[in-house]
């Protein structure tokens, strides 16, 4: 992919974006200090946006900046750059059809999960986002993402959602596998005591994501600048 002003412009805007976001809480965590930072919705809204090699990269840069202007946001110290990044990845992937990317991302975070023993010890802890991964490698993620496609303004509200939904539980999987080893003296009661909480987090962070990402893209697709992205 050819690297233009534009992608560079947008970057440095968005990347602006989410190092702010990664400033602000989004939610708290169970066991451990610290806090989830809005740089969670950032990561998958971007990724929407901009896809995964634009995004991606913006998400990254904004997401490291964050991480030292917000150090209680850091909760697994330079590693809490990952999560976002790759959720702006899986977003992007769902909009130019490469939802099984994503879902290759998930799946890999899983197995390192279930690597650990703690994770093997609470095997249906990722439900949510093994429901996740297989929305990415199913047909739905490719049918959602022909409609970024479409002509029509109306038509891209399924890509969006489906999108903003792999993104945030990709962020999540990965979030999760980097803490049962970060993290490793966390009991499995710890974590099956938030089984059936994270998932009402991770759904009100998709529907935030968007939310701000249909009006976002319409402006964009409006604007004109949308066909310098895709």
């Amino acid at each position: 992919m050819k690297i233009t002003p534009v992608h560079i412009a947008l970057m440095a805007i968005f990347a602006a974006l989410q190092a702010v976001l990664s400033t602000l809480p989004f939610t708290i965590t169970v066991g451990v200090e610290g806090q989830i930072t809005l740089g969670l919705i950032g990561g998958a809204l971007i990724g929407v946006l901009l896809g995964p090699f634009v995004g991606g990269l913006a998400v990254l840069i904004g997401s490291l900046i964050g991480v030292f202007f917000n150090p209680a946001g850091a909760i697994f110290g330079i590693f809490t750059i990952v999560p976002p990044f790759l959720g702006a990845v899986g977003a992007g992937c769902v909009k130019i059809k490469r939802g099984y990317l994503a879902g290759g991302i998930i799946l890999a975070a899983l197995l390192l999960f279930y690597a650990n023993p703690v994770g093997r010890e609470i095997l249906i802890y990722p439900w949510l986002y093994i429901i996740g991964m297989l929305v990415a490698f199913y047909p739905l993620a490719y049918f959602a993402s022909t409609s970024f496609s479409s002509e029509k303004l109306v038509k891209p509200v399924l890509g969006i959602v489906i999108a903003s939904l792999v993104g945030v539980l990709t962020d999540g999987m990965v979030g999760s596998s980097i803490a049962i080893w970060y993290f490793s003296g966390l009991p499995s009661e710890i974590w099956l005591s938030i089984m059936f909480i994270y998932p009402v987090e991770r759904m009100v962070a998709m529907g935030i994501t968007a939310l701000i990402a249909i009006p976002v893209y319409y402006s964009l697709k409006t604007s004109g600048l949308i066909k310098f992205i895709e």
